[in-house]
């Protein structure tokens, strides 16, 4: 299985007003991935020690093969979802990182 993680810091403006944004609108886009078989989202509360979390939401998409998930790199719907990411992310004051990799 082969795993496109999303991790979000916490916005810097309003972060009950982003999770809103990702829950409406962001999310629908990456429900759109060409062949995805699934896909969650973590809303961080914290660390085991009481401290602040260093991310916020995390998205982890996955697909049956690298290969599918390779193919779906160049769908429109990425497209659409990365620059929708970047405009959140420019609004709320926030930032993304994208991994990629494979369930051990």
């Amino acid at each position: 299985m082969a795993n496109l993680t999303v991790l979000y810091t916490k916005p810097e403006a309003d972060a009950e007003a982003f999770l809103a944004e990702y829950k409406s609108d962001h999310l629908p886009i990456a429900a759109k991935f060409p062949k995805m078989t699934s896909h969650t989202t973590t809303v961080f509360s914290g660390t085991p020690r009481g401290t602040e979390a260093p991310y916020y939401v995390m998205f982890v998409g996955t697909w049956a093969s690298q290969e599918d998930m390779q193919a779906a790199m160049g769908d429109p719907s990425i497209m659409e979802a990365s620059k929708h990411a970047m405009g959140m992310t420019q609004k709320y004051g926030n930032k993304a990182e994208m991994l990629i990799g494979d369930e051990a």
